[in-house]
């Protein structure tokens, strides 16, 4: 019970947090019955584990790091949400937690046909970059399948977790499920070699797990394909969703990999467009978005005109939901960076906060409406209930601002500097026949 309660509250969190998140291969883990552990690269701390369970009808349990289980309370209400701590040795031994207990309680969950949930790379980073895998996994499936003699039936699946400004209120994320790892008889090899069968494993997981999500060796190739992807994947074409930025960069990835090997002064010539291009398009202050943005002015000042006068009428809910949810929003926005300057840790601390804070924030507004306005209980339920519209509201009416804003930009500048525009859109296609074209 305690779970499901948790799970629908994170659930509402992750859906509120991120505007988009797609997943591809949802009927995988909807059809997959009995054991499964489920692997997935780990970007993003806690958001990974919650991201997981969201995608999961069935209930999972996790390996979590035993630094989590410190306390009796803690060790209680963990385990009581289905997570099994393990002693990690970056982290020292935590009193209380035994590895082999730990171990034994994943055979049995397995063999109860459970779920478990394992973070092989064992530490978290917000990278594109799939680390070093632990064979600790391969280790658990082998050995429960040996102590079943190969009739568990159990199943590895690989999910990529793929975020685009993970760490940021309104980002964007692809769940991609792999096609689950069958493990055939190496349980046999295992009760012969552990270590070449954990091996050959392991090396499986690794090659599945870069299959579903975009795995970048290299940070300064990271930024590089990040900036490609800003300045190709625009609101303005037809490419809309995260999956369709996903392939984009994986495209990219591909290309990129294959000139290091043919050519590998395209891919400095590469580096070096791009930076013009942005340099250009930061001196005159446009948006990459507006290149794929026609503009004809007879049309861009209707608009224009449309848009301010949505403004202008829309001001008072702005101000009904600003004023109900900045002390809130304010307060996260502070207090999460003073508490961690690892960005990981930023969504599910601002997620955790929220979920807390607004509630709160919420209840006060709704006693004071009660009480110094004499609204009865069901006008404050009623008013308390439309709240987070009003701070949803208020959030897009900021963004749009924004928006607007440089869109007010963008107009002068095509009006009055036609020829340049025109140029920025010849150099980006330009860089995009250098990259693509064969």
């Amino acid at each position: 019970m305690l779970y499901r309660i948790l799970r629908a509250i994170i659930s509402f969190g992750i859906r509120h947090y991120y505007r988009e998140i797609q997943i591809v291969n949802q009927h995988i883990l909807d059809k997959e019955e009995g054991p499964l552990i489920i692997i997935a690269n780990h970007p993003n701390t806690l958001m990974d584990a919650w991201m997981v369970g969201f995608v999961n009808r069935r209930r999972v349990h996790f390996m979590a790091k035993a630094t989590f289980f410190n306390s009796p309370l803690k060790r209680k209400l963990l385990s009581a949400l289905g997570m099994i701590p393990i002693n990690r040795k970056s982290d020292g031994a935590v009193t209380g937690v035994n590895n082999k207990d730990s171990f034994q309680a994943c055979y049995e969950l397995l063999e109860k046909g459970e779920i478990l949930v394992v973070f092989p790379e064992g530490t978290s980073f917000l990278e594109r970059k799939l680390r070093e895998i632990k064979t600790g996994t391969a280790r658990i499936a082998l050995e429960v399948e040996r102590r079943n003699q190969g009739k568990l039936g159990l199943k590895v699946v690989p999910v990529g977790l793929n975020y685009i400004s993970a760490d940021s209120y309104r980002g964007k994320v692809l769940v991609h499920v792999g096609k689950p790892i069958e493990l055939d008889d190496l349980w046999k090899e295992y009760e012969v070699n552990q270590g070449s069968a954990a091996k050959t494993l392991t090396e499986r997981f690794r090659v599945e797990l870069s299959r579903v999500f975009v795995n970048m060796e290299d940070s300064t190739r990271e930024d590089l394909i990040e900036q490609l992807r800003t300045l190709f994947v625009t609101k303005y074409t037809r490419r809309t969703d995260v999956a369709d930025e996903m392939d984009f960069m994986k495209s990219v990835q591909s290309r990129l990999e294959e000139y290091s090997l043919t050519a590998p002064w395209k891919v400095d010539e590469i580096h070096t467009e791009t930076g013009k291009v942005f340099a250009s398009l930061q001196f005159w202050g446009i948006k990459p978005d507006f290149l794929d943005r026609p503009y004809r002015p007879g049309l861009f000042l209707r608009q224009f005109i449309q848009s301010w006068l949505f403004i202008i009428v829309t001001v008072p809910l702005f101000l009904i939901g600003f004023i109900h949810h900045v002390l809130p929003y304010w307060f996260i926005g502070w207090v999460v960076p003073k508490m961690t300057k690892e960005v990981e840790y930023h969504a599910p601390l601002s997620i955790l906060f929220g979920l807390v804070l607004y509630p709160i924030n919420y209840l006060g507004f709704g006693l004071i409406v009660h009480f110094c306005f004499d609204f009865s209980w069901l006008e404050t339920l009623l008013y308390m209930a439309l709240l987070p519209l009003f701070g949803t509201f208020a959030h897009f009416y900021m963004r749009y601002m924004h928006h607007l804003n440089s869109k007010q930009r963008f107009g002068r500048f095509a009006s009055r500097r036609s020829a340049i525009l025109q140029n920025l859109r010849e150099q980006r296609e330009q860089l995009k026949d250098l990259i693509f074209r064969d």
